[in-house]
């Protein structure tokens, strides 16, 4: 017992110093080692150099032009993701070879992505109650994988929808993705001319996603840009929004549908601002509408783009980038494994990182805190 006792005060003994360490402040900066005493013209402002006697290695007031200072302020990796729109099955809930099928693409697409350390984001319709009627819990699998999970609600484009059933229905679809035991935090496929903010936050979302331009609807009349002032539905403005990659880069927090475009810290919904669809850019690059195709057209004008959000990076903020894809329509594996070969280099150098969307969102709650 003696002996027992002896190695735990040597554990409780290690573990305080540990915690002593842990909590000791950082050197200061004038603490910190100088450079080696030079001579002038060795680029080294040191010793007896000055701005007067030495005014190639020392700026104004004896200032080290040359000084390096501490790393604050770098930018981090643009956090880098992409949801998949379980949509455009319908018939799986009568059908089961159907489901099985599109079951069987989910787990193929997942490997995959999992080969190259990347990560989905599955936006579920109709695959939720079909996976109760075929018991097969895809999704909750997926999750246990490391993918994401959230609703794809495809609620509130009618200009004639009732505003009043909309956080209703939002909670259902919630609810019952929640009941095949995985995690649902947020929802895509929800622009209204209702106050759609206001509904996912009482039917207990904390982020939305996929967000395109007819959800200014919601706003004022005379805060919506002028192109969108009178969609008539989703699909005819269709548009990524903010419309600037530099807008669409950062999350920001929402109040309500009526300002919802406005940062506000004491909103309860957070925006996770989309890009377009992976198999779009193309399309988007002439003005046309997009068919879904996945070319290497798409492939080269991405990367055009992640340079660009690259290039934005503000050290200040979270800086995401993430692309939408449907799966109502399979996309070229090939072309895929090729689409994720060339953003490896980008992981490697510390410029991307792969997330969920979810963990986009805790990333940027982290932040806030």
């Amino acid at each position: 017992m003696w002996t027992q006792l002896k190695k735990r005060m040597i554990l409780w003994f290690l573990l305080l110093i540990l915690i002593i360490s842990a909590c000791q402040p950082a050197e200061p900066a004038d603490k910190l080692p100088k450079p080696k005493a030079g001579k002038c013209g060795d680029g080294v402002c040191s010793g007896p150099e000055d701005a007067d006697n030495c005014p190639g290695d020392c700026g104004e007031e004896g200032k080290p032009v040359n000084e390096v200072e501490l790393p604050v302020g770098e930018a981090g990796p643009v956090y880098l993701g992409i949801m998949v729109h379980l949509e455009g099955w319908k018939d799986e809930l009568f059908n089961e070879e159907m489901f099985d099928h599109h079951a069987r693409l989910i787990r193929e697409y997942a490997s995959l992505f999992e080969t190259y350390g990347a990560k989905l984001t599955w936006e579920s319709k109709e695959t939720t109650e079909a996976s109760f009627t075929w018991g097969d819990n895809v999704l909750k699998e997926m999750e246990e994988r490391g993918h994401g999970i959230g609703v794809h609600a495809d609620l509130g484009g009618q200009l004639d929808y009732n505003c009043n059933k909309f956080d209703f229905e939002l909670r259902i679809r919630k609810e019952m993705l929640e009941s095949l035991g995985v995690t649902v935090r947020h929802a895509s496929g929800v622009v209204s001319h209702c106050d759609w903010v206001t509904a996912l936050i009482d039917s207990g979302y904390s982020f939305v996603t996929g967000t395109v331009a007819y959800g200014v609807m919601s706003l004022p009349e005379a805060m919506r840009p002028e192109e969108y002032r009178n969609c008539q539905s989703p699909s005819a403005c269709h548009d990524t929004y903010p419309t600037a990659l530099a807008d669409r880069i950062h999350p920001w927090r929402m109040h309500s549908g009526l300002d919802w475009i406005r940062h506000d810290p004491d909103g309860k919904l957070v925006m996770l601002p989309s890009s377009q669809g992976l198999a779009c850019y193309a399309e988007s690059a002439a003005g046309t509408k997009c068919d879904q195709d996945f070319t290497l057209e798409d492939i080269d004008l991405f990367f055009v783009e992640l340079d660009a959000a690259v290039a934005l990076r503000d050290p200040k903020q979270i800086n995401m980038y993430y692309m939408s894809w449907s799966l109502g329509k399979a996309l070229d594996a090939g072309l895929m494994e090729e689409w994720l070969q060339r953003i490896a280099p980008y992981v490697e150098a510390g410029l991307v990182e792969w997330k969920t969307l979810p963990e986009m969102y805790d990333a940027y709650i982290d932040w806030e805190n």
